[in-house]
């Protein structure tokens, strides 16, 4: 296992066009840099959970936050490259920072787990949960319908909301007598 502690730096970037965006975090610990590769649905979910975290177990809500280290230039071959497949998050109360355990394929299959841990500030947290809000809701338009993410020619295939018989159409704010 390899364990950074307190990191320096952490945010998150997607890499790639709309649509072939591949999403990471990045972590920065002294002269280490660890990328953490996850799925858009995950990076969201981690994004949401961090928030809720903190507002049920920080005993500073409300309170103003530090300013963050920028992750600054990251190299493309980082120390660590991590594809994730299982995130456990957790906050220590005495430190009140958020600590992350990841796994990857090896940690899956042998008794050895984690394989990357890390902790960060409630402030780094705050900045990281902001970051990923922007990351992910960077990528493709969403069906005004339904709500799920358009192909890339900008259709919305089985549509829920107009099962399946997407037609455009205006809604008209006069009201007819």
């Amino acid at each position: 296992m390899i364990d950074f502690g307190l990191v320096d730096a952490i945010d998150a970037e997607a890499i790639g066009e709309p649509g072939q965006r591949i999403f990471r975090i990045r972590v920065v610990k002294g002269d280490q840099y660890a990328a953490i590769w996850l799925e858009k649905q995950e990076l969201a979910q981690l994004g949401r959970s961090l928030s809720q975290l903190l507002a049920e177990k920080s005993d500073e809500r409300g309170q103003p936050v530090d300013i963050v280290n920028p992750v600054g230039i990251f190299p493309s071959n980082p120390d660590m490259d991590i594809q994730a497949l299982r995130i456990s998050i957790d906050f220590d109360v005495d430190t009140q920072s958020v600590v992350v355990n990841v796994d990857d394929e090896t940690a899956m299959t042998s008794m050895e787990r984690p394989s990357f841990s890390m902790s960060f500030s409630r402030s780094q947290a705050i900045s990281l949960s902001s970051i990923i809000e922007v990351v992910v809701a960077g990528g493709r338009p969403l069906c005004k319908l339904c709500g799920q993410v358009l192909d890339i020619d900008g259709k919305c295939i089985g549509c829920p909301g107009s099962n399946g018989h997407a037609k455009e159409f205006l809604i008209s704010n006069s009201q007819e007598d």
